[in-house]
């Protein structure tokens, strides 16, 4: 069987939290699509469709807006740019 037709057994909550949680923006939309496709799989009234969801969420809000790592305020300023106008 070829490792895309593979379905893998929905993790448990820690497991989910683990992967959602060492999430970046570079890989959130790929680890998007894996909750995605676990969700896919369950029925519509599945006890865990709600943390699925706020899972998706998440990640979909790391891949768009990025993460700032809680720094509300630059300790140095902006590097100047490397192109002389």
């Amino acid at each position: 069987m070829p490792v895309v037709q593979h379905q893998y057994d929905l993790p448990d909550e820690d497991e989910l939290a683990k992967l959602v949680g060492a999430a970046t923006p570079h890989f959130a939309f790929q680890i998007r699509a894996r909750v995605q496709a676990y969700r896919d799989a369950l029925p519509p009234d599945h006890a865990r469709i709600p943390e699925l969801d706020a899972h998706l969420a998440t990640l979909e809000r790391l891949g768009t807006h990025g993460e700032h790592g809680g720094v509300d305020e630059l300790d140095l300023p902006p590097s100047g740019s490397l192109v002389q106008d």
